[in-house]
Parts: structure tokens; sequence; C-alpha cells
């Protein structure tokens, strides 16, 4: 993480730095803290400061961080003070990070998060700094999910690491920026500049007001939003921020972010300068990852204008970029994180197993207790046991034979409907046919006066061809139509309620009942008249449903008209119609105000004053065995009363039958 002071007045030292330059302010620092060094036997105070020491040095010289971070680690680990250790150990990840050895440095970071995830050392920010290098390790090989994930955690210490919190909005801000989520991160840089105003430490804001990588991610931002003066505004304030305090780490990427701004505005010599400069940065502090994206800018940049400088360039950005992600360093990252995962779930595994066992004995202490019990138990459930199992397998026998006999009632109209649509699509592909095969013979007549030079008459016939074409289409359109109605039925209904046309759904099923007898029985025939109401609105049904209900009703008319016809004296012996009876099944529709009626009447027999109470109950039927599973009127009275209906009967014996659904609008 990048400086994370927790205070410049340490042990009583009053060290004032007001009224000097920045970087004369942090070298008057660092002197005063060799001396308090050299001046104390107390190896805490020695400790902290060797790590004060080591994070004042972080941006300027990644190598002397180390250097006085390792001390530090050493007299941490002999006083056991595990929160100067791995303040110790995040400053030196950092460091090894900017000179790009990330396997190191990724060792390290799991190492301070093992230490330190079972101990209280939050408060101070100690393990800060490691979470952030892990962040920026993971966002440096592209896996920005890991990278937001270990930022995050920062956050979650809250007023236990303030300056965490803040670097973690920042780091957060800086991922998306790369993934181009750009609104986010800029929200994500507002909460991380609102963390840094309420820091209340000495760096901030005597040495600047914001750590000054923030304006870099702002300005990449802006040029993506193409924003370029916002964005080079950015820019130079970083540059001027970084300059006075002598970190090279910074500058060279602000040198290099100018660069990259210039590149867009094709300004050459700029571009030039600038990456030279950063270049020039991240040469002073072996700052790696500085170096190759300055070697790449300029490898570009002189491709056109001079080969020799842009084969060096290309060259140098090769190694670089071999160093931080070759093959093999790129393999022991992914060994390492492999290795620490496995670790992790061989503990996890281990505490399972743990609490496993502890609860297996608990439960074998319980168990032997309540065995005993279950001994004298055993004897009256086991009874129980038995006599429910035969009552649930006589239910289950039930209900297996009430679902069959659905299912039967299901498919029975199901083959009825598709017996009406063979019949009903077989018209318009007659059509499709004919007008084929006509239109076959005009192209043939139109190339032989083709031949002929008879224009006018290849005019005709390709005016009859276009009207042969067009007829094929709308029986084509009608064929379709009809496939759909059937597939609309026969599809599972949905239970979603759709504005639908009474008078069409009427109508379709009228004729598809028809077809379908007439399909079964060739001997049949009957008459059928429509009468619907053109004032009649759509309503919101389930057209599946409701088209089952419609095909059940007049199904049923045309049974009672073809038994009338055939005088079948099925029907509790009903006295039959005269020689001259004529079978008619009317279908009709009302518009009644605050409902609609959907009418079904036969002129057959009528029903018996006997059953017209059981009409409606499952199972219940007045066809003779095997032609009927008596649940047709059941399902649909429960249909309709599902959509706050109700289906009424008016009969009598000799005048027929009139079914009639009301629907609410």
């Amino acid at each position: 993480m990048k400086p994370l002071f927790i205070g410049i007045f340490l042990f009583g030292v009053n060290i004032s730095i007001y009224g000097q330059s920045n970087n004369e302010s942090l070298i008057s620092l660092i002197d005063s803290l060799k001396l308090l060094i050299a001046q104390t036997q107390n190896d805490s105070i020695k400790a902290e400061s060797l790590n004060k020491i080591a994070e004042i040095y972080i941006n300027s010289s990644p190598d002397s961080t180390i250097f006085y971070a390792e001390k530090a680690l050493i007299l941490a680990e002999k006083i056991k003070n595990v929160s100067i250790q791995m303040g110790a150990m995040g400053f030196t990840g950092e460091a090894l990070i900017y000179k790009g050895n990330f396997p190191k440095a990724l060792e390290l970071g799991f190492k301070a998060i093992d230490i330190g995830k079972n101990i209280s050392i939050r408060v101070g920010g100690s393990i800060g700094p490691t979470y952030y290098n892990m962040s920026e390790i993971y966002s440096q090989i592209g896996d920005y999910n890991k990278a937001v994930k270990y930022a995050r955690t920062m956050i979650a210490f809250g007023e236990g690491d303030m300056v965490g919190v803040a670097y973690s909005y920042y780091q957060v801000a800086s991922v998306y920026e790369k993934i181009n989520r750009l609104d986010s991160a800029l929200i994500y840089l507002d909460l991380s500049y609102n963390a840094f105003s309420k820091l209340n430490y000495s760096y901030y804001p005597t040495v600047y007001d914001v750590y000054p990588g923030w304006y870099n991610v702002r300005a990449k931002i802006y040029l993506k939003q193409n924003k370029p003066d916002l964005a080079l505004k950015d820019l130079k304030t970083t540059l001027q921020m970084t300059l006075k305090n002598n970190q090279a780490y910074l500058s060279s990427n602000s040198y290099n972010d100018i660069s990259e701004y210039y590149k867009i505005l094709n300004l050459s010599d700029s571009v030039i300068s600038y990456a030279e400069k950063g270049l020039a940065e991240a040469n002073k502090i072996s700052y790696t990852v500085g170096t190759l994206n300055a070697s790449e800018i300029l490898a570009k940049q002189y491709e056109v204008e001079n080969p020799v400088k842009a084969l060096y360039y290309f060259k140098l950005a090769a190694e670089t970029r071999n160093k931080l992600y070759g093959a093999g360093n790129i393999q022991i990252i992914r060994d390492m994180i492999a290795q620490n995962e496995k670790k992790h779930a061989e503990i996890e595994t281990a505490k399972v197993e743990y609490q496993n066992r502890l609860r297996m004995n608990s439960i074998l202490g319980i168990t032997f207790t309540l065995f005993v019990i279950a001994i004298f138990l055993f004897i009256i459930i086991s009874r129980k046991q038995k006599a429910k199992q035969k009552i649930e397998s006589a239910y289950n026998q039930l209900k297996s034979t009430q679902a069959q006999l659905i299912q039967f009632e299901k498919m029975a109209s199901l083959g009825e409907l598709t017996a009406g649509i063979a019949h009903e699509i077989q018209n318009p592909l007659n059509f499709v046919n004919n007008f084929s095969e006509i239109s076959n013979e005009l192209i043939d007549e139109m190339n032989e006066e083709l031949v002929k030079g008879n224009i006018e008459e290849v005019k005709t016939i390709s005016g009859d061809i276009k009207q042969n074409l067009g007829k094929i289409n709308h029986h084509g359109k009608r064929a379709d139509a009809i496939v759909k109605g059937m597939l609309q039925h026969s599809r599972t209904s949905n239970g979603v309620k759709e504005q639908t046309d009474i008078n069409a759904l009427a109508d379709e099923y009228l004729r598809l009942s028809f077809h379908g007898l007439r399909a079964k029985d060739k001997t049949f025939n009957a008459e059928f008249k429509t009468n619907f109401d053109p004032t009649l609105p759509k309503i919101n049904i389930i057209p599946q449903d409701i088209g089952r209900v419609l095909l059940n009703l007049i199904n049923n008319a045309f049974y009672a008209v073809q038994v009338e016809t055939q005088h079948a004296a099925s029907l509790h012996q009903i006295p039959q119609k005269q020689p001259d009876y004529k079978p008619l099944v009317m279908v009709s529709t009302k518009n009644m105000g605050t409902h609609i009626e959907i009418c079904v009447k036969d002129n057959g027999a009528g029903i018996p004053a006997g059953i017209r109470d059981k009409i409606f109950q499952p199972f219940f039927t007045t066809k003779p065995t095997g032609e009927g599973t008596g649940l047709g009127l059941s399902l649909s009275y429960d249909i309709v009363k599902a959509h706050g209906g109700e289906i009424k009967l008016n009969t009598a014996e000799g005048s027929g039958s009139e079914f009639i659904v009301v629907l609410p609008k």
C-alpha cells in the first residue's frame, strides 16, 4: 500500500516539518528517526522507527525500503510484536512489486495473512499494506475479481485502519478503470478522496492532500470519456506533487500517462520526451512496470521515425515483459496460488472433520440414551407405521388412478382435435398443390412464348403465375394458422392470461370438433350454426384452458345429436325423435355488460332430471363403458370457476340441452 504513516510524532519525538519543502521535510524526518534508533534501547521503538523509514522510502527507493523493513522484521520477530512484523512484511512486499518480483511478494503476502488471521491486530493498519499488495498483484496478472476482493477486505477494517480504507477505495477504482467500469470507478474515487480528507496524520496535508495516483486514475477515465483537457490537468497536478517529493515511482507513472495523452493528440515529440522521462524515473528505482510501459510507448513511437531506436526499445520491452510475465514467472505465481488455496481447503476440511467428530460424539451419547426409550416405543410405532403404510398405499393408488383418468381425458380431447385439424389442413394443402402444378405448366408456356418472342403473351402468363403465387401464399398462411391453433391447444398451459377474441376461439373449436368427429365416424353428419355477438370485447383468459372447456362442451353436444341420429337408447330410455329429425348444434355469444356468455346448444334428447345434479361430479358419465371418463365436465367446471365464472345448464327431456359459460370481463 502507498505511504501509510501512522504518525510523524513518534514516542515523544516532535519533528516540525512546517516551513520546509516537502522533500526536505521527509529527509529531516528520516534523519530524526535514524537518530532516535541510535539513541534508544527500546527494541519496539527501534523496530517501529525502522518501519517508518522503510515506508517513507517506498516511492523513492524500494531497495532502501527492503533494507530497513527487513531490519524491522528481525527486531519484531525477536520481541514477538506481530503488528510491527506484518507492517514490515507489507512494506517489503510493496517494494518487491515495484521491482517486478511478483512471486516473492505473493509468498510474503500469503505468509502475513496466515500470521494475522487469528490475531486482533487490525488497529493501526499493520495488515493493510499486505491486502493492498495482494490486490495489486492480482490486478497485474489480470485476476480482477480477486483484486477487488482483497481491496474490499480493507474497507471492512473501518476506523481501525482509515488509511487502508482510503487506499482500498482508490484500488477498487483503479481496477474498475482497467475493466472500463468508468461510472463505478468515479464513485470509488469520490469515496477515496473523502477518506483521504479525513486522515489526521502529518504526511497529509503537508505533503499532499490525496495520494497522487488518484489523479492518474481519474485522468485515464477522462481520456476514455473523451475529456482530454481535464485529463491533462490531473496529470500535471500529480506530476507536480510527486516531483516535489522526489518520488520516482509516482513520477514515472505520471510521465508515462502524459506521454499516452500526447499520443492521442499525435504530438510525436511530446510523446517521446515524456516517455523518456518516465523511463529515466523508473530506472532510478528499478521500477519494472514503469520501465515496461515507457519502453513500449517509445518502441511504437520510433517504429516509423527511427527503426534503430525502435528495435532497442522493442528488445527492452520484451526483456522487461518476460521478467514480469514470462511463462516461468506466471507459472510460479499460479503454483503458489494453487498451493495456498489447497492448504486453506485442507485446513477448512480439517476444521469440518473436527467439528463433525465432536458432533458425532454428542450424537452417540444422545443416541445411546434414546435407544432404551426407542425399544419400548418400537412395537407401538411399527404397528402404527404398518397401518399408515396401508392407508398411504391405498391413497397413492387412488391418486395414480385419478391422474391416469385425467390424462386419458386430455389425450382423448387432443386426439379428437388432431383429427379435426388434419381434415381442416387438407383443404389449403390441396389448393397449394393444385396452384403449384398449374404454375409449373404456365412457366412452360411462358418459356415457349419467350422463344417465339411473344412478349405480350409472356406478360399475361406471368400475371397468371403471380396470381397463383398469391393464392398459394394465402392458403399456406391458412394452413400455418391451423397448425398454430393446434399447437396452442396441445401445449401445456402456462397459467398466464391473455386478451382473447372469444368469437374467434369458439368458431375455431366448433369447426375442429366437427371435423374430429367426422374423422372418427365417416357416417356422422350434423348441421352447426354460429351466432356471435359482434360487440363482444376481448377478455383476459387463459386461452388453452377455455379452449379445452369449449371443445368438451361442443364434443358433448355433437355426441348428443349423434346418439339421437342413430336412435341409440342409451340415455335412460328417452323417447326418440321423429324420422325427419335433423341434428343441429348452435354456438353463440352475448355481451351482457359486466360479463359475457358463451352458449353451446344442441337439439338432442336432453338430460334426464334424475342425473342433472350429478353431471359436474368427477367420474360421472352417461356414455357407455369405454367411451368416457366422466371427467370432461368436471374439469371444465373447475377451469371456468378458476376464471371467476360459472357454467349453467338449461335442459328438458326431449328438447335438447344448452350449456352457458359465464365469464367476467
